[in-house]
């Protein structure tokens, strides 16, 4: 028998073999709903609070280049300051009631580690402008958190 057929029993294989494939989708699909917002907020506090503790103890890849953008602030308080900063983002996002707080403290640590990019290009690009470097890599990725913590405060009036 070729998969062709017009025989009824092979459709009507077909038939539950594609319900149950849809139903699979669904609850596929009702699964993402009732959980992806959730999961996007607590992998960003596990992100935040790990970079952040990373950055406080000098262990980041690119906090000694956001730093090089405040001379004028000792380097070792400005690791803590910037990863403590990360840190309280991170456990911002843990409740709903600070959410808004996490997404405004996001949004200005963005902006503070993306300056980098404009102030020193040769050490975040290794061809300017399409070619980041590892350390550019790594900053670029903000615009991912930024965007994640975007949706998860937009979610506020979802009721998630």
């Amino acid at each position: 028998m070729s998969l062709g057929s017009d025989d009824p029993t092979t459709w009507a294989s077909r038939r539950r073999l594609a319900e149950f494939g849809a139903e699979i989708e669904r609850t596929f699909l009702a699964f993402v709903a009732d959980h992806s917002l959730t999961m996007l907020r607590y992998s960003m506090v596990i992100v935040y609070v790990w970079f952040g503790l990373l950055t406080m103890t000098g262990m980041s890849a690119t906090a000694g280049l956001v730093a090089d953008v405040f001379p004028f602030v000792p380097r070792g308080i400005f690791l803590v300051l910037l990863g403590g900063w990360e840190v309280a983002v991170g456990l911002a996002l843990l409740s709903r009631r600070t959410l808004r707080l996490a997404v405004a403290l996001l949004a200005a640590h963005a902006a503070v580690v993306m300056l980098p990019l404009v102030l020193f290009p040769s050490e975040t690009f290794s061809y300017f402008p399409y070619g980041p470097s590892f350390e550019g890599v790594y900053i670029i990725k903000d615009w991912i958190l930024l965007a994640g913590a975007m949706t998860v405060g937009g979610s506020l009036g979802d009721g998630e």
